[in-house]
């Protein structure tokens, strides 16, 4: 049931390969890119981490550019978020801040910056200054519904928002039918509203379009479990952790069914559960299962 946040990678814009300006080392450049001038396109390749250049190497090239001093403040921002988003999935939260920042400051109107920094926001719980970033971005580009209406959409169902999550869902699909993450969160976010009825066939339509997918089944097992439907609750789960055997949620899921239906198999599972997610007892009576 896990909520899918579709986190953009690094390389996020379409941005002028400008050349960089001569405070760049050209030693430290060969080092990085072998034969790369400061302002060559491999440089910005390795910036925006196109042909699968490592987060290091994203890092790394993005503090040429910046290092550099370019003129265009656009540019600059560019660098800026995709140095950010490459600390981000490093795990370098406070780093990454700092660049969104940055970007922010030197362009007020790059979309992808402020999407940047919502994301860092969600990871580290701050949901409200995340919904006050996406909505920024969208207010910027209103077009770009599959990635930050997907994503309000998933900060709102974190948040406990489901109305607004369920709004933003419904964009997500409506421009695009075939997205079965946002049919997958919609389900979740019903589900844990209290609607699972409605729900159920959100969760049919994501397992349609992306069959096996184990947080698929994962959610329809949740819905089920809502629902009082214990036995396929059960079946959910199962065949959920035969994909996946560490998805902590499915087996905390199925232990309470089985609980629930006398089975003792259902305190394994919860103990299991609990090695690998100490919150998941918490998560499920947030959820209103308990």
């Amino acid at each position: 049931m896990r909520s899918a946040l579709c986190i953009a990678g690094a390389a996020l814009m379409a941005m002028a390969l400008l050349p960089a300006g001569p405070a760049a080392s050209q030693s430290f450049l060969n080092k990085l890119l072998p034969g790369a001038g400061s302002g060559s396109p491999e440089v910005w390749k390795a910036c925006e981490g196109q042909d699968g250049a490592s987060l290091d190497k994203q890092i790394e090239a993005c503090t040429v550019v910046i290092d550099a001093e370019a003129e265009s403040d656009t540019v600059m921002a560019g660098a800026y978020t995709n140095r950010g988003n490459a600390l981000r999935d490093r795990g370098d939260m406070d780093g990454a801040i700092k660049d969104f920042n940055k970007a922010v400051g030197l362009d007020s109107k790059l979309a992808d910056a402020f999407a940047g920094r919502a994301a860092v926001f969600v990871l580290k719980g701050q949901f409200d200054f995340a919904l006050l970033d996406y909505n920024q971005a969208i207010k910027l580009n209103p077009k770009s519904v599959d990635t930050y209406y997907f994503n309000r959409g998933t900060t709102y169902s974190l948040q406990g928002q489901y109305d607004k999550a369920v709004q933003d869902f419904d964009q997500v699909i409506r421009t695009n039918p075939k997205n079965s993450a946002a049919f997958n969160n919609r389900c979740f976010a019903r589900a844990k509203a209290g609607q699972a009825q409605a729900a159920l066939p959100d969760c049919e339509e994501a397992l349609r379009l992306r069959p096996y997918d184990a947080d698929y089944i994962d959610t329809r097992g949740f819905t089920n479990l809502k629902l009082g439907q214990l036995d396929r609750a059960i079946s959910d789960y199962s065949d959920a952790l035969d994909i996946n055997p560490q998805l902590a949620s499915s087996l905390y899921g199925r232990g309470m069914a089985r609980l629930k239906k006398g089975d003792k198999r259902g305190s394994a599972d919860i103990a299991a559960a609990k090695a690998i997610n100490a919150d998941i007892v918490a998560q499920f009576a947030r959820y209103g299962v308990k």
